[in-house]
């Protein structure tokens, strides 16, 4: 396609991002310093739209970008892929969510909190795999005389949080079942857990029961570890776009997001080949994503598994702020789970 063919695309595709309105050439001709007449952009537009790159809506003299038109938009997008890299950005946004995260959940969920606030989209986050093999240590609390909470720590930082109901147990025999359970399993791997044979003294006997119980549990830790979370937030943005205006397609649409395993199933990637990707509307294999653009990028793969983070919206996106600023967060997340 020749230069000018590529600048009256590239200000249809600007102008429609900005207004979503078909495009006409006298639109073309007011706004944007193309160099050539009117009749010469109308011309130059039925070619385009011969060649796939644009679509006429009926009874409109305008026309609009076709999925061709910003796959070809993203490609020239990329050309300059270095202009996604701001370092200084990445940083200050790690900060921010280590200063505002406890551990890794809360990490994951401010990230797309502030990055659904940033883009104005539908955020979320898939997380890789865990690289724990083993428990670390465990702590056991008595909160009160029937409530308990144990908490299992794994080798490369994963924590997780059990409340138990309790009765008739001392608060010293509480520090010593606390003992003999680190000595039997900190160090161990996970899949010798299940099988693990505790012995007991006479005084402790009685606390078999729950002593098996919290073997019970720890051995579940294992499933909890090598299972993939996924996070989403803003979903309601969509409201703010011209093509959610219709309340059954945005119900359908939060309906997607909100069943977690279809979610995962359509925008899981095991084979990411760039810094950032962008699924344009038909590409999509989802028929409900048809209409919809995907921006990801990978942060992490533990043992074959990519953590991506994401964004979602309408194909009539800004796309030059987006990718970077998924690039931006991709960064920011990696940097930050290195420091956690």
């Amino acid at each position: 396609m020749d230069t000018r063919k590529i600048n009256i695309l590239n200000a249809i595709i600007e102008a429609y991002i900005d207004m979503p309105t078909p495009v006409g050439s006298r639109t073309l001709s007011k706004d944007y310093d193309l160099g050539v007449s009117s009749a010469t952009i109308r011309n130059e537009m039925a070619d385009l739209e011969d060649l796939g790159f644009l679509n006429k809506p009926h009874q409109s003299a305008g026309r609009i970008p076709s999925d061709k038109a910003y796959r070809f938009y993203v490609d020239e997008l990329f050309k300059n892929f270095n202009s996604f890299h701001d370092i200084d950005a990445s940083r200050k946004i790690m900060e921010r969510l280590l200063l505002t995260s406890r551990n890794h959940e809360d990490f994951y969920k401010n990230a797309v909190n502030l990055l659904a606030n940033l883009s104005s989209c539908t955020a979320y986050l898939i997380t890789p795999q865990k690289a724990d093999t083993k428990i670390k240590r465990l702590t056991l609390v008595k909160l009160n005389d029937f409530t308990a909470l144990l908490v299992l720590i794994g080798d490369k930082g994963v924590i997780e949080k059990y409340f138990l109901e309790i009765e008739n147990i001392s608060d010293e025999d509480f520090h010593l079942i606390e003992k003999v359970l680190n000595e039997k399993m900190s160090g161990i791997d996970f899949n010798e857990i299940e099988s693990l044979k505790i012995s007991l003294s006479e005084d402790m006997i009685r606390h078999g029961k729950f002593i098996s119980d919290l073997v019970k549990i720890a051995s579940q830790f294992n499933k909890k570890v090598s299972s993939i979370d996924i996070y989403y937030d803003g979903l309601t943005n969509i409201l703010n776009f011209d093509e959610y205006k219709d309340l059954d397609k945005a119900r359908d649409f939060m309906s997607l997001v909100e069943d977690r395993d279809s979610l995962f199933q359509i925008l899981k990637n095991d084979t990411f080949t760039s810094d950032v990707e962008v699924i344009i509307g038909s590409e999509n294999s989802a028929s409900l994503m048809k209409e919809n653009t995907i921006i990801r990028a990978p942060f992490a793969k533990e043992h074959g598994i990519y953590g991506s983070i994401g964004i979602i919206g309408p194909v009539r996106i800004d796309y030059m702020k987006l990718v970077k600023v998924v690039k931006i967060f991709s960064d920011a997340v990696k940097s930050g789970l290195k420091e956690m």
